[in-house]
């Protein structure tokens, strides 16, 4: 069976909510943050243009419920998605959505219960409010703390003395995270971008402080968005589908691009998509 089409048409209004690989912290060149990469790669095999609004916020939370929480860090932990979703997703009337939470909050200990409670009614209410959204759902980010033998190490004492609350080791917690954001994203028709899996266990992605993606980091997260998206959604294709149809191309006459000159005479004796 085929996959299900989420969305046909194209895409005018990008709307980001997550925490600080999100907002693109790390990112030497500003083009290689992961949601430009995102937007990046959709402008170019869209019809038409896009409008990106970022919205993530370097420390934000899930909810106040995070242990990691404090309301006087503000355009931080503070205000967190919870209390600021209506005015930084749905108020600007995105035709995509995406939420990119769970890092943080498996940082910081905050059990599963509460934190899927409060990330379902954000999704929930999003979701009502904007019917016919292109709702994604980022997982949380692999770091080297979930690698509680390696983070264990003396080496990174430095590192954990510095993230405060945020300091908590291994990998239970966060996997759980990311296998109740994969079943909500299910009850909720929403296209789940598995990140995790996609990072996991390849420290050189991270910068010094094992926590944030340098920019290699940052295109394989927006990379997968990407394809998350690609696979589930059909006017990502429609671009190259018509371009193919209306010029005229056959298997035959395309490809062979620095390939062996013989084969390429093989299979392109006559150019015919010149004529």
């Amino acid at each position: 069976m085929l996959n299900r089409d989420f969305r046909s048409a194209p895409v005018r209004r990008l709307v980001v909510m997550g925490e600080s690989n999100a907002y693109g912290m790390s990112a030497g060149d500003p083009l290689n943050e992961w949601v430009q990469v995102l937007a990046f790669l959709i402008r170019r095999f869209q019809d038409g243009p896009l409008r990106v609004f970022n919205n993530a916020i370097p420390s934000n939370v899930i909810s106040p419920r995070a242990p990691g929480y404090d309301p006087k860090h503000i355009y931080g932990t503070a205000p967190s998605a919870l209390e600021r979703f209506e005015q930084d997703m749905i108020d600007y009337r995105p035709d995509m959505a995406v939420y990119a939470y769970g890092l943080n909050d498996s940082r910081c200990g905050h059990a599963l219960e509460s934190f899927i409670e409060d990330y379902e009614k954000i999704v929930s209410e999003t979701r009502r409010r904007l019917s016919d959204v292109l709702l994604v759902l980022v997982g949380p980010y692999w770091n080297l703390q979930y690698d509680a033998e390696t983070w264990a190490r003396l080496e990174y004492q430095q590192c954990k003395a510095g993230f405060g609350m945020f300091d908590k080791s291994g990998d239970e917690l966060v996997l759980s995270y990311n296998e109740a954001i994969a079943d909500m994203s299910r009850r909720y028709d929403a296209v789940f971008a598995d990140v995790y899996s996609a990072t996991a266990k390849s420290g050189w992605l991270l910068t010094d402080d094992h926590c944030h993606f340098n920019d290699i980091g940052q295109w394989v997260i927006g990379q997968t968005v990407f394809s998350a998206i690609a696979r589930n959604c059909s006017f990502l294709a429609t671009k190259s589908i018509n371009a193919y149809r209306e010029t005229g191309f056959k298997i035959p006459t395309t490809g062979g691009t620095n390939a062996l000159p013989h084969v390429i005479n093989s299979w392109r004796k006559v150019d015919t998509w010149k004529m």
